[in-house]
């Protein structure tokens, strides 16, 4: 069989709206696949989230803040001691405030400075 060049009776039309609309449909498409594949974190909600209720833990231990963070210890360590992430010192225990640590994340790694 020979192999035939396309004509222009054999190649569909499309008007300049058709074309934007598949491509739409397209983009619309792909945005929901990444959507379901990573799926957006919205850290407004999780500081809504905090239950300040009396009788409730307002504090986080290292180990999860660290798991929180999605970091090693030692970087909470090294957070804490240059002044990043506000803590206290409760005998032998850091505690960080759970309030504290949510902002923190939403200013970007800032606690009670102006980010640029």
């Amino acid at each position: 069989m020979k192999p035939t060049s396309l004509t222009e009776k054999d190649v569909p039309l499309y008007s300049q709206d058709q074309v934007v609309q598949i491509v739409e449909i397209a983009i619309q498409s792909l945005q929901r696949r990444r959507e379901q594949n990573n799926p957006r974190v919205n850290l407004d909600n999780e500081i809504a989230q905090i239950d300040m209720s009396p009788g409730t833990k307002q504090t986080l231990t290292v180990s999860e803040a660290a798991e929180i963070l999605g970091v090693s210890k030692p970087m909470v360590y090294s957070l804490i001691r240059d002044g990043s992430i506000p803590a206290i010192n409760v005998g032998k225990k850091i505690l960080i405030s759970k309030l504290v640590l949510s902002v923190w994340l939403k200013n970007g790694g800032h606690y009670g400075e102006e980010t640029c």
